[in-house]
C-alpha cells in the first residue's frame, strides 16, 4: 500500500492517517488480511510518523534504492499486523 498527498495545503491536517486507517480497516475487515507493509524513502518523517500511528514498525531498510534529484536514497520497510491495528 502507498498513499500520497500533493497538495500541500492539505498536510499536517490528518488526512493521510485517515486514509491509511480507513484502508487497514477494510484490508483487516472485509479482506482478512494478516499484515500489510510499506516501503517509505527514508527521508520522509511525515509519512513515517504517518504510518506508525497507525500501528506500522520498522521492519529493515533497504540501502540506495530510490535515485531522487541527483541522490541516492534509502527506503524504510514498514509493517503492521492485524492484531496489532485492532489494539489500537
Amino acid at each position: 500500500m502507498a498513499i500520497g498527498i500533493y497538495d500541500t495545503t492539505c498536510l499536517g491536517r490528518g488526512f493521510g492517517s485517515k486514509a491509511i486507517k480507513l484502508v487497514l480497516g477494510y484490508a483487516f475487515g472485509a479482506m482478512q488480511l494478516h499484515r500489510i507493509s510499506v516501503r517509505v524513502l527514508a527521508y520522509n518523517d511525515r509519512a513515517i510518523r504517518a504510518y506508525e500511528k497507525c500501528g506500522f514498525v520498522p521492519e529493515g531498510r533497504e540501502r540506495e534504492t530510490a535515485f531522487v534529484d541527483g541522490h541516492w536514497y534509502d527506503d524504510i520497510i514498514m509493517g503492521v499486523l492485524a492484531h496489532e491495528f485492532a489494539a489500537l
